[in-house]
């Protein structure tokens, strides 16, 4: 093989990079057994790593010692179950990303206010749970063109989106709705996270370099899904090198590898090491775009501990 090309940006977002340190540092803090309630973020190897020095992942409040340290995951919590956990007087500390709190912010806010609460997302999925926690009227999940298509909504309704879906994905589903329906409110500043944005923009582009493209990540993360359906055909999903499969590089002088922003460079790397063992190549950098964001500030209830 001729060449393995990284390309930026790729792997962890800030988001995920607070919510890995929140943990972290409550690990650092705590003499207790530490509890985090789903894991931390949508990652199979993060998971274990954290395993490893001792937390403890639940899916259920309910099956946390009265007292404990809970840290609530960064996808976003409902506010059920963050009664429950303080109902059974757990210490709380929530890893919750910046950029889900707006959107959370925003269903308390338009629900509050007597809107219709339309929400593009996945069935299931954790953040779109908590999002949809938050609002205390009427609301709707829906995951497709198709389901768009046999809505109806009030005229007084918002619209908001889980932050890891594709920007491909809901373009034409927004398109639709706000031509269906012109007074359907989105507001300010899209909820798609930038960062969802920025790997979907670069992986479009490392396809054009590429014969095929593996994105590291775990098929749990919505936002690594998203850029192996951008990639389509010519995109392969794996955890780790464990996953990788010699047909794939049969003929193959160039690869690209971008990674979900789950995913920490410790565990890209084992993947770039794996394939220029096995099948040569240089490798090379591709930076598409740079990013600058970072949430320094950890929640101040760590201290407490």
């Amino acid at each position: 093989m001729d060449k393995i090309l990284l390309v930026n940006p790729r792997g962890l977002c800030a988001g995920v990079d607070r919510a890995l340190r929140v943990l972290d540092a409550v690990l650092a803090h705590s003499s207790s057994t530490v509890y985090c309630r789903h894991g931390i973020v949508h990652n199979k190897k993060v998971v274990e790593e954290f395993e490893g020095k001792g937390v403890v992942f639940v899916e259920e409040i309910k099956d946390i010692p009265d007292g404990s340290v809970v840290v609530l995951s960064a996808h976003g919590t409902s506010p059920e179950v963050v009664e429950q956990a303080k109902q059974k007087h757990l210490k709380i500390v929530d890893s919750v990303c910046p950029l889900v709190t707006k959107v959370h912010m925003e269903a308390k806010k338009y629900s509050g206010d007597g809107y219709f609460v339309l929400y593009l997302g996945h069935k299931g999925h954790q953040e779109a749970i908590g999002v949809l926690g938050e609002v205390k009227g009427q609301s709707i999940l829906i995951s497709t063109l198709e389901e768009a298509k046999h809505l109806e909504i009030p005229e007084k309704a918002v619209l908001l989106t889980q932050t890891t879906l594709s920007v491909d994905e809901t373009k034409e589903i927004i398109d639709f709705l706000k031509k269906r329906w012109p007074n359907l409110v989105i507001p300010p500043g899209k909820d798609i996270c930038f960062s969802t944005t920025n790997r979907q923009w670069a992986v479009k582009e490392l396809m054009k370099s590429s014969d095929f493209v593996l994105v590291v990540g775990s098929k749990t993360s919505s936002n690594s899904k998203r850029l192996q359906e951008v990639a389509g055909s010519k995109a392969h999903l794996v955890d780790g090198p464990e996953d990788l499969h010699d047909e794939w590089f049969q003929g193959v002088r160039v690869v690209g590898i971008t990674a979900g922003a789950s995913v920490p460079e410790k565990f890209i790397q084992p993947v770039v090491d794996a394939i220029q063992k096995q099948y040569g190549g240089v490798i090379e950098e591709l930076t598409v775009l740079e990013e600058h964001v970072s949430f320094p500030n950890l929640p101040k209830e760590i201290e407490s501990l």
